[in-house]
C-alpha cells in the first residue's frame, strides 16, 4: 500500500512538472529631453532626417526573445528578424533591452547570469550577479496569456523597475537579470533616466507553448571573463583602436 501511495505521489509530481517556451515582446523607448535634442542639431543638417531618427528611438521597432526554462536556468534568445535589404532608401533600427543584448542565460543556484560578446573577433564572456531587488506588490492584477499575473515595483540606483508575475509557474524566474521570490516574470519595464533622456525597456510575454520534455539549457563557457561594468570600456577600447589603424592606413593611402 505504502508503495502504491508514493508510486501515485510520483507521478502526480512528474505531471506538475510543466514547461514552457515563451515569446517575449521587447521594446527599447528613448525620450529625449531639450538637452538630448541638441544632439541630433550636430548630427544632421536635415530637419527631416533628425526627425525621424528621434521618432524612431522613440518608438523603434518592437523585437522578439525566446525564453526557455528548466529548474535551474533561464535563457533569453534574440529572435532576429530577416531584414529587406531592396528598401536602400528606408532608415532602421534595432534596440534590444539593456541589460541582456542578444540573450542571456541566468543560474539561478548561483545568482548569476552570462553572456558571450564578440568585440571584433575577440571573445568574452560577460558574468555577473543577477539582481534581486525586494518589489512591493501594488495590489493590482491582469492576466497574461491565461496566467493570473500581479504587479509589483522596485527601485535600485534610481532606476524604476516594474513587474508583473505569475505563481502558477512554480519557479521565480525572469528573462532579463532583475528577479525576486514573489514569482514567474512575464512582463517587465525599467525605466532609467538623466539629464539627457528617459530610456524604457519593456518585455512582454506574447505566446507560449508547452514543452514535451525538459529543455537542456548550458551557460556559455568561452572567452575572457569580464563583469558587466567593464563591457562599455572593452568596446571604447576596441572602438580607439579601429578609428587609429583607420587614420592610419589612410594616411599611408595618402602619401
Amino acid at each position: 500500500m505504502r508503495k502504491i501511495i508514493l508510486l501515485t505521489f510520483l507521478i502526480s509530481s512528474f505531471l506538475k512538472a510543466q514547461f514552457y517556451e515563451f515569446t517575449f515582446e521587447t521594446q527599447v523607448q528613448t525620450h529625449y529631453t531639450e538637452k538630448g535634442l541638441k544632439f541630433f542639431e550636430d548630427w544632421s543638417e536635415s530637419p527631416k532626417e533628425r526627425e525621424q531618427m528621434i521618432e524612431m528611438n522613440r518608438n523603434p521597432p518592437k523585437e522578439q526573445f525566446r525564453v526557455i526554462y528548466n529548474e535551474r536556468f533561464s535563457q533569453s534568445e534574440y529572435l532576429q528578424k530577416l531584414i529587406n535589404k531592396q528598401n536602400h532608401d528606408v532608415m532602421s533600427i534595432v534596440k534590444l533591452p539593456y541589460n541582456v543584448g542578444r540573450g542571456i542565460t541566468n543560474n539561478y543556484q548561483e545568482n548569476v547570469y552570462s553572456f558571450e560578446m564578440d568585440v571584433y573577433g575577440k571573445k568574452y564572456l560577460v558574468k555577473d550577479q543577477l539582481l534581486k531587488l525586494d518589489f512591493i506588490d501594488t495590489n493590482r492584477t491582469k492576466q497574461i496569456l491565461d496566467f493570473n499575473v500581479f504587479e509589483a515595483k522596485a527601485t535600485i540606483d534610481e532606476i524604476e523597475v516594474v513587474i508583473w508575475y505569475t505563481k502558477e509557474i512554480p519557479y521565480h524566474y525572469t528573462p532579463d537579470i532583475y528577479f525576486t521570490d514573489k514569482g514567474f516574470v512575464l512582463e517587465l519595464h525599467y525605466k532609467k533616466s538623466d539629464d539627457e533622456s528617459e530610456m524604457i525597456n519593456s518585455w512582454i510575454a506574447i505566446n507560449k507553448k508547452v514543452l514535451k520534455k525538459t529543455p537542456k539549457i548550458s551557460p556559455p563557457t568561452k572567452g575572457i571573463v569580464i563583469t558587466a561594468d567593464k563591457v562599455d570600456a572593452v568596446w571604447d577600447e576596441a572602438n580607439e583602436k579601429m578609428n587609429t589603424l583607420y587614420i592610419e592606413d589612410n594616411s599611408v593611402d595618402k602619401k
